[in-house]
């Protein structure tokens, strides 16, 4: 099944202009929060999947923690901001239009929203082969966004 990416620059426009994306006050005790969360979950995932077996479809749920990690930095990110977001979309989308510097891949963030709604909403599992496709893409967006912060929180 092909996938169907949005257009950025109309998916961005579309959630200003219906209000999905908001204002709210700079939180760091939450950013703090929400980069720990992130890590944490990160680092108990990565422990666990040492274990796995390569032909298991529990990969899926080693994707979705690596998801939910990395919306949850884009979240923290958007917050220094004062940035908050009605859905995942609209989120990538900010980020991604505001923010090119920090090199995130627009059709990456939309190929793995689009996955992880599959697997929470459809029932799809995913083995290693489907989680290694995303495995270094993850990392490196992970990375940016880690570093990004870090510098952020430092420098307040």
């Amino acid at each position: 099944m092909k996938i169907t990416i949005d257009n950025l620059d109309s998916t961005f426009k579309l959630c200003m202009s219906t209000g999905k994306i908001k204002e709210r006050t700079p939180d760091s005790e939450l950013i703090t929060s929400l980069k720990l969360v992130a890590e944490k979950g990160l680092a108990f995932i990565n422990s666990k999947s040492k274990d796995i077996p390569k032909d298991s479809t529990d990969w899926t749920f080693v994707f979705r923690d690596h998801y939910e990690s990395l919306r949850g930095l884009i979240e923290a990110y958007l917050l220094f901001e004062g940035i908050e977001a009605d859905n995942h979309q609209c989120k990538n989308a900010f980020i991604c239009f505001k923010h090119p510097e920090l090199e995130l891949d627009w059709e990456f963030l939309e190929t793995i929203r689009l996955k992880r709604n599959a697997i929470n909403y459809r029932g799809q599992l995913l083995k290693y082969d489907d989680w290694k496709s995303f495995k270094l893409r993850f990392e490196l967006h992970i990375g940016s966004l880690r570093k990004e912060i870090e510098k952020k929180l430092h420098a307040q």
